[in-house]
């Protein structure tokens, strides 16, 4: 099947002009990794639905009852896309930190510890400190003078459980690692991420899980960076939980999901609570819940944010994953072989791990002030920084002592901490935005170069 972004997309998206210091050119957006624009289906989908939008739940009218039914298709499309067991829920969330944080809530009320990798994203981590602390605390209460004292305490006690299994120099994880720790230690669950942020680099996923379920361990993966690029089962690869965000699949209206058991997610009391998700609260206060998705679907829903997300996976269906794997790593593979050639190019991606993401620096140059040119001259939208996975960056660039560091965030200069820069593809790219971009990345190259005979 051939892609063809000005088919997907609005042409208004695809031809966005912008001012550079050459005059206004299209916009190139490599930010994708991020967040990416909407499909024009979604659009679509999401217009229409607006048609006949009313109340989702409880309403009795035809626009409520309506809304209310293809609000809850949306659960049952997102299923399919990822082959989730017929008795899992679909939680709508806001995003994946969202999921992250509601699955941390129930796994702190359970026995054992929890094993995070040394590449996740802080999203998929530091839920985890946090709910796990605030257990640990206990059921003490405190002044508002002592919450600062407080705040520390939660973060050491949470430290205390989560472990993290690492990564060897080829930035890959060590399964008798994690085999290692799921032995050493009672491990409740296992989170991994499916593909980084920052490398690219996709686990075996299904090998992963078997470790877990090996030692009793549940099975949480977060597939914000993986499912609107790679084929993901939930059933093969053994996912017990699954976490994603809509706008880094093409559905950017504030929309993420947790998919998890049934049988699971009955045990507890909902993650948040108040009207919606109780059918009914007794004169003495006390309330009768649902054992069923609605328990977990407090408030007025975000039922923009879950329809769109189901039309994006229905439409990246019928284009077929595997198309869209192969579109893309066409674009990847052409810049990496590219850059690869350019000796003042640092990469910090390895041709065999490639996915959608080329992480790099130009030598001499700041990840910033590299990102900032590619933006200003050029029109093409990068990232640089830290993306949220600090030890790994601090690793790649060869950093043993943060002392500065911690100096530079204290003294509110955050935005000079070393970083790297990103460029990350997706369906809206096409080979020409490929070849300009490594057509840039040369002239900034020959513009260094230039300079330095000048100041010679």
């Amino acid at each position: 099947m051939t892609i063809s972004p000005c088919r997907l997309f609005r042409k208004d998206i695809i031809d966005f002009k912008v001012k550079t210091t050459k005059g206004y050119r299209r916009y190139i957006n490599l930010d994708n990794a991020a967040t990416t624009p909407p499909l024009k289906y979604v659009e679509e989908t999401v217009s229409k639905y607006m048609e006949s939008y009313g109340s989702v739940h409880r309403g009795s009218g035809y626009k409520s009852k309506k809304s209310t039914d293809v609000y809850e298709k949306s659960r049952d499309i997102i299923k399919d896309f990822v082959n989730a067991p017929k008795d899992d829920y679909v939680i709508f969330t806001g995003n994946t930190t969202g999921g992250m944080n509601t699955a941390a809530y129930f796994f702190a009320q359970l026995k054992g510890k929890v094993m995070v990798s040394a590449i996740e994203h802080s999203s998929s981590w530091l839920p985890w400190i946090k709910s796990e602390g605030l257990k640990l605390l206990g059921k003490q209460q405190y002044q508002l003078n002592e919450i600062e004292e407080i705040n520390e305490k939660i973060q050491k006690l949470g430290l205390s459980q989560v472990l993290r299994y690492h990564i060897n120099k080829k930035f890959e994880f060590d399964l008798k690692d994690i085999e290692k720790q799921l032995q050493d230690n009672q491990i409740k669950v296992l989170v991994l991420t499916a593909s980084s942020n920052l490398t690219g680099y996709c686990p075996d996923i299904k090998k992963i899980g078997k470790l877990a379920h090996k030692y009793g361990a549940y099975f949480l993966v977060d597939a914000c960076q993986f499912i609107q690029h790679h084929p993901i089962d939930m059933q093969k690869m053994e996912i017990d939980f699954l976490v994603a965000s809509g706008h880094k699949f093409y559905a950017p209206y504030g929309g993420g999901f947790l998919i998890g058991p049934k049988k699971f997610l009955d045990c507890f009391l909902p993650y948040q609570i108040g009207g919606g998700n109780l059918p009914y609260i007794e004169e003495n206060g006390h309330f009768i819940r649902y054992y069923n998705q609605m328990a977990h679907d407090p408030g007025t829903p975000n039922a923009i944010g879950a329809v769109s997300m189901a039309a994006a996976l229905k439409k990246l269906a019928s284009i077929g994953i595997k198309n869209i794997e192969s579109y893309e790593k066409s674009l990847v593979d052409y810049v990496y072989d590219e850059l690869e050639k350019l000796p003042n190019v640092q990469l910090y991606v390895r041709k065999k791990q490639l996915s959608s993401i080329i992480t790099f620096n130009i030598k001499g140059l700041t990840a910033q002030q590299t990102a900032d040119i590619l933006n200003k001259k050029y029109g093409i939208g990068t990232r640089a920084g830290n993306f949220c996975v600090y030890q790994v960056v601090r690793t790649l660039l060869g950093i043993q002592d943060e002392t500065k560091l911690i100096e530079l965030v204290n003294s509110g200069q955050a935005n000079k901490l070393p970083g790297v820069v990103r460029a990350s593809f997706s369906l809206q790219n096409t080979m020409q935005d490929a070849k300009e971009f490594v057509k840039a990345i040369k002239e900034i190259l020959n513009n260094q170069i230039k300079k330095v005979e000048h100041d010679i």
